[in-house]
Parts: structure tokens; sequence; C-alpha cells
């Protein structure tokens, strides 16, 4: 019983790194996109910084 509840553990945590490492790349290829479409445009690339 204590294998399947690690296993079930480590299901959940393997599912947790997977979605977030694909939210990730989903929010970086978009970046990448918009910032590559830009010059095409003749539009000027503005990034906004946060300042903390």
């Amino acid at each position: 019983m204590q294998v399947v509840s690690v296993g079930f553990i480590i299901g959940v945590l393997q599912d947790y790194c997977e979605t977030a490492l694909n939210s990730s790349s989903d929010v970086l290829f978009t970046a990448t996109a918009e910032y590559a479409k830009k010059p095409k445009e003749k539009k000027d690339v503005v990034i906004n910084r946060l300042n903390y």
C-alpha cells in the first residue's frame, strides 16, 4: 500500500512539473513569435519591465 501511495504522489508531482513546463514553453514561443512579427510590421518593440 505504501508503494502505491508513493507512486501516486510521484505521478501527481510529475504531472504538475509537466504542465508547468508546457505552459512556460508556450509563453516563450508566443513571445518569440510576437517579437519576430514586429519588425515585419514596422512597429517598435516595447518591453515593459516591472520594478520591485
